[in-house]
């Protein structure tokens, strides 16, 4: 299963030409023309700001001049979490934060982190997104340093477009939660994959159920595609935990498993974490696994 496809809108730095007036010749003063002039400031390099909300997710590089944001209970798409600064051999001028780039892996290893403490738990275990946005390549040249970690409440775990919504998402997911994963009735496209992934109150008739996920090991993301038999391993033993079944032979004949990794593009920038689900197509189940045991995902018999 894939995510959503991604659509960036680049969006064109405007500057502005200082205008310049016609000389004026004066006799007026005592002729020296140094020793009254206040001296120019430096220029201020701007920084986002934490706590604050935008009705419009920026992407991955933020605009200055986009940078238009309301109070969290108005509506708004992302919640910037934590702002911090590149420093040392990642703040340097020639070491940008281009995707993929080694700065933007650490940024988004520090932003897991922030937003996690933010919610109160990982954010990849509800209906949300961590945005890592840096600064445009101009900016970055200007001696702008900034990385901004937002986070936001998106359409479901294939559609990761971001949803307006109102309220800050602090302490989101330290409790039950609407946000958070639950039970699914999943359905096949013409493929054979998972189409839809159909949302459902685990008390009603379901299939599957989000058990966790593990981060991958740091792989070549064809690497990575190319080894579903052992991702479906992984997976099996989150359910195992999720469950609290026994680790052994018998764990492919109770449960299936279905998972979900991130696009190329965000495994680069450092996104190694796997979804894992548990399915189980009959009888269908009419309540929670968490802690069932083998009671709850008996073996089936062939």
């Amino acid at each position: 299963m894939r995510w959503w496809i991604r659509l960036v809108l680049a969006v064109a730095v405007l500057t502005a030409a200082a205008g310049c007036a016609p000389a004026v010749r004066s006799d007026i003063g005592d002729g020296d023309l140094t020793n009254d002039w206040v001296g120019i400031a430096t220029p201020k390099v701007f920084v986002p700001r934490a706590g604050e909300c935008h009705p419009v997710a920026a992407g991955t590089v933020g605009q200055g001049t986009e940078y238009t944001p309301v109070d969290c209970g108005q509506s708004h798409e992302v919640e910037t979490v934590f702002v911090g600064i590149f420093t040392g051999v990642y703040g340097v001028p020639d070491h940008s934060p281009a995707l993929g780039s080694s700065s933007r892996r650490a940024a988004r290893t520090d932003c897991d982190q922030r937003v996690r403490e933010f919610l109160g738990d990982d954010w990849q275990a509800g209906r949300l997104r961590l945005e890592v946005v840096v600064p445009s390549t101009t900016a970055w040249n200007g001696g702008a340093r900034w990385y901004r970690c937002d986070v936001g409440e998106v359409v479901s775990m294939q559609d990761r477009t971001f949803v307006a919504r109102t309220g800050s998402l602090a302490g989101a997911l330290d409790r039950p939660s609407p946000l958070r994963w639950g039970c699914f009735n999943p359905s096949a496209n013409a493929a054979g994959d998972v189409g839809v992934l159909a949302p459902v109150a685990c008390t009603e008739p379901h299939q599957s159920e989000f058990a966790g996920l593990y981060l991958e090991a740091d792989l070549l993301y064809e690497d990575f595609a190319a080894n579903a038999d052992q991702v479906h391993q992984r997976c099996r033993r989150v359910v195992a935990d999720y469950a609290d079944l026994p680790v052994n032979d018998d764990l492919r004949h109770r449960f299936g498993t279905i998972y979900d990794y991130p696009f190329k593009d965000e495994w680069d920038d450092g996104n190694l974490a796997v979804r894992c689900l548990l399915w189980r197509d009959e009888p269908p189940l009419t309540r929670s696994v968490r802690d069932g045991g083998t009671d709850a995902l008996p073996v089936r018999q062939s």
